[in-house]
């Protein structure tokens, strides 16, 4: 009998979550190339952006931006927009494709009769991914300070990750329900790519709030992902809220418990569906 069953078994389940963590590290590592390919492919996506931004605004700085988010420098407002939302990939593709690969791999029915809950693998692909995310991150910081000259104001960089960690909690939340319904699916990538498009949409990443239609920007506030990347770039680049950081702290913890909450019925259920039906193993 176990003296301590509470503090045991989330240690198993972290064990569980890092050895899962460290065996994607060891695959990705062992294809050097891809892994480079991996690592650069995210900063050439973000140079159509800037490019377009420059030529809206006829050069780097726009006054009408600046009226909407004050900030007038178009370029660091999209790159920074861009580059903490690549989190995202860590929720629809890290987590929600993870399920996919071990169909590839042949190792499905392995990983789901080890005796920890199916979420708990999908949890360690999400370490994995936000690691990973995280040494791009800083990679991608690097070099576009160095090619544009972007200057952030590092003393806001403590809310910044408080920010980060409870957009992450939110979309490991999301990350879950596109696990839960790429068992369903079976074509992972269809379920990511439109989680992954209408989130993008909605969040002012390049262009600010105000300039959507109402409609979606109703919508667009009832994603975690504009609080975060707003309070980013607040303190950051100091842009203008429209909303107060109360707000934002207190919208991103309960938009974050509920959809980790939604996330876990759902694979929970979705789990339970396939097994009892003997379609886990199709592909």
């Amino acid at each position: 009998m176990e003296l301590f069953p509470s503090i045991k078994r989330p240690r198993r389940y972290l064990r569980a979550m890092n050895a899962e963590n460290i065996k994607e590290w060891k695959i990705e590592l062992t294809y050097k190339v891809d892994f480079i390919r991996g690592t650069l492919e995210p900063l050439i996506f973000v140079f159509p952006f800037v490019l377009f931004a420059m030529s809206i605004m006829g050069g780097r700085t726009s006054s009408v931006l600046e009226g909407f988010t004050g900030v007038a420098d178009g370029v660091t407002y999209t790159i920074i927009g861009y580059i903490f939302m690549g989190f995202l990939d860590t929720a629809v593709w890290g987590m929600g494709f993870a399920l996919r690969k071990e169909q590839w791999y042949g190792t499905l029915e392995s990983i789901f009769v080890a005796p920890v809950p199916r979420w708990v693998y999908v949890m360690g692909m999400a370490l994995h991914s936000v690691v990973h995310q995280g040494i791009i991150l800083f990679f991608q910081i690097a070099v576009v300070y160095v090619l544009f000259g972007v200057i952030l104001d590092v003393q806001g960089i403590l809310p910044v990750l408080i920010l980060i960690a409870l957009m992450l909690i939110s979309l490991m939340g999301l990350g879950l329900m596109v696990s839960g319904l790429a068992l369903i699916f079976k074509e992972g990538w269809i379920v990511s790519e439109v989680f992954y498009s209408l989130i993008t949409i909605v969040t002012p990443i390049a262009y600010p709030l105000a300039v959507l239609p109402p409609l979606i920007q109703s919508v667009s506030k009832t994603m975690p992902t504009t609080y975060a990347i707003t309070g980013i770039r607040h303190f950051l680049v100091a842009e203008t809220m429209n909303f107060s950081l109360l707000d934002a702290y207190s919208r991103l913890i309960i938009i974050g418990v509920c959809w980790v909450a939604i996330g876990l019925v759902m694979f929970s259920i979705v789990d339970r569906k396939v097994r009892r039906e003997g379609t886990l193993g199709e592909y």
